[in-house]
């Protein structure tokens, strides 16, 4: 499992972590893989035996039923676990690449959210989708090579049998075609490790046309500096890429050199100095011709081998982050039920943001507040006074540097923080809207449709079964349908982050006069920012944000 990868240093993993990464993770699979292969290159390495003891008896003239018999056997057999060997290291590639995506995904819903925003979504994806992809690419070729060491290993224990010299000629050939390989391949995995950071950079890019393609639209400039700035990065990814695995390809080149030099030797130059070695000039060429297949295989194998050592070490990067993040357990259970509260209370709570270099850029604190059941508190302060912040902090989504967060006095440690986010639902100005109903069971389309006439908006979507039919909304419309699936989760707390910014002035009066007091009469909680100080009276309390402070906090007119 990817929980148990054991390679805490930053960097790429070598070889033998790969490989026992892959064997941790292929689980009881390995075992009957590694019978087959095994099986399936022993097979293959009769035939080459068979193949020149049926050459040696046409050559006198005879047929032997036996050899024609052991053929075919050895070529069923062969066939069958080869076969097998192929199905089943797919089977291990595809349920490898699920377990990891898996784990990763529930280990990055457990994470912290600083994290997430720090690490970047485009960062994210890259690790799921291109380098657990490349580790279960390298799982198949791995399964390969073991036919084709076995392959090679007869071959040259064959070529012993026939001729010690020939032996040693063939070692000291492959020893000479290892040397070049490995100098070629430090080269190589230097090029493709500043291949996959320019991937990176080409993810981040399309992100950024992605999710700013409205702005893009409407500023020609901006539209042909990304343009120029994609085409710049994937063109240094194509070469930096090309130039990598042309290097494996000199590797593999050189070796073939290096095996039609053996053939030369064995069929020039060791009849002349051994005349006994003669006769076997045919039996060492058909070898020597038969293992460059798998010296071609285990060569080849250099470039995904190196590509998913580079992206076993990304995914460790990442997950080494996950686990600091996850060094104080939440709790993982499935239902958890909220506190009950009838008040919440923030002592000299910090919160502070840090850079990459862990220096602190911006710091909220000290908050000292008290929010009690059935209360609208609004919250206000210019930009960066640190009002988002603040509901983040207040909705368990951001820890607290220093000072404590009490509910009814008790406080809150790492335990709780699931029971306490419980208590919340919020429509963030960033928020993302789900268009399928996750995690509610048979919501009642009556009610649901009821939730819709009133917000304005059941002429633009409708609920078909656990999904709404679009969420293809203007700005206003998409946070209107995200209360009502708030309204539908049922929490104690209701948190808005400038809902009213983007709603038309009937429906931004609706919300301070109708929805507000619903939603108090009701018992529940509500703390939204917001600037409209014509509606500051539909409020019970008003606090105002400066420089991460609570700079004043003041009874609304009608409160008072």
């Amino acid at each position: 499992m990817a929980a148990n990868v054991d390679l805490m240093a930053t960097g790429d993993a070598t070889a033998s972590q790969l490989i026992r990464f892959l064997g941790r993770e292929s689980g009881s699979l390995k075992y009957r893989i590694a019978i087959s292969s095994t099986v399936s290159g022993l097979s293959r390495g009769l035939l080459l035996a068979t193949f020149n003891a049926a050459a040696i008896v046409a050559a006198r003239g005879e047929f032997d039923f036996w050899l024609v018999g052991a053929f075919v056997a050895a070529l069923i057999v062969h066939l069958i676990t080869k076969y097998d060997s192929a199905y089943q290291g797919e089977r291990m590639m595809r349920r490898m690449v699920q377990n990891l995506r898996l784990e990763l995904c529930e280990k990055l819903l457990f994470s912290q959210l600083r994290f997430v925003e720090r690490k970047g979504a485009a960062a994210v994806y890259a690790h799921i989708s291109t380098d657990i992809s490349q580790l279960g690419r390298s799982a198949v070729t791995l399964v390969r090579n073991i036919e084709a060491f076995i392959v090679l290993i007869f071959a040259l224990i064959y070529l012993g049998w026939l001729s010690p010299p020939g032996l040693l000629a063939a070692v000291i050939t492959l020893t000479l075609s290892a040397i070049v390989y490995r100098v070629q391949d430090g080269k190589a995995e230097q090029l493709l490790r500043l291949s996959r950071v320019k991937e990176d950079e080409f993810f981040k890019g399309v992100y950024d046309l992605v999710q700013g393609f409205k702005e893009l639209k409407l500023n020609r400039a901006q539209h042909v500096s990304l343009a120029d700035h994609l085409s710049t990065v994937s063109s240094e990814y194509r070469r930096l890429s090309v130039a990598g695995t042309a290097r494996h390809q000199t590797s593999l080149v050189t070796s073939q050199a290096f095996l039609f030099g053996l053939v030369a030797i064995l069929v020039f130059i060791l009849p002349p100095l051994f005349p006994s070695a003669s006769a076997s000039v045919f039996q060492f060429l058909a070898t020597v011709l038969f293992i460059i297949g798998p010296v071609e295989q285990l060569i080849s194998s250099a470039d995904p081998v190196t590509r998913a050592r580079i992206a076993l070490g990304a995914i460790n990067d990442l997950e080494k982050d996950l686990n600091t993040g996850l060094a104080n357990p939440e709790g993982r259970e499935q239902a958890v039920l909220p506190f009950r509260f009838d008040t919440i209370e923030f002592r000299d709570v910090h919160y502070a943001f840090e850079n990459a270099d862990e220096e602190e850029t911006f710091g909220l604190g000290p908050i000292n507040l008290h929010l009690k059941r059935g209360e609208v508190l609004f919250v206000r302060g210019g930009n960066g006074a640190g009002k988002t912040t603040l509901l983040k902090l207040l909705a368990g989504l951001y820890y607290p540097s220093a000072g404590s967060v009490l509910v009814d006095g008790h406080v809150i440690g790492a335990g709780d923080r699931q029971r306490y986010r419980e208590m919340f639902t919020a429509v963030f100005s960033d928020f993302y809207l789900f268009q399928k109903l996750y995690g509610m069971e048979d919501p009642d389309p009556v009610y649901v449709d009821a939730l819709l006439d009133e917000l304005q908006i059941r002429h633009k979507t409708r609920l078909e079964g656990d999904r709404f039919s679009t969420v293809s909304l203007s700005s206003g419309q998409r946070k209107r349908l995200a209360y009502a699936v708030s309204r539908l989760s049922d929490r104690q707390i209701y948190v808005f982050d400038e809902f009213a910014a983007d709603q038309d002035p009937a429906f931004r009066r609706y919300f301070y006069v109708a929805i507000l007091p619903e939603l108090k009469r009701q018992g529940k909680t509500v703390v939204a920012v917001t600037h409209d100080d014509r509606w500051f009276t539909a409020g019970d309390r008003l606090i105002k944000l400066d420089y991460g402070r609570i700079a004043e906090e003041t009874l609304t007119p009608e409160s008072v």
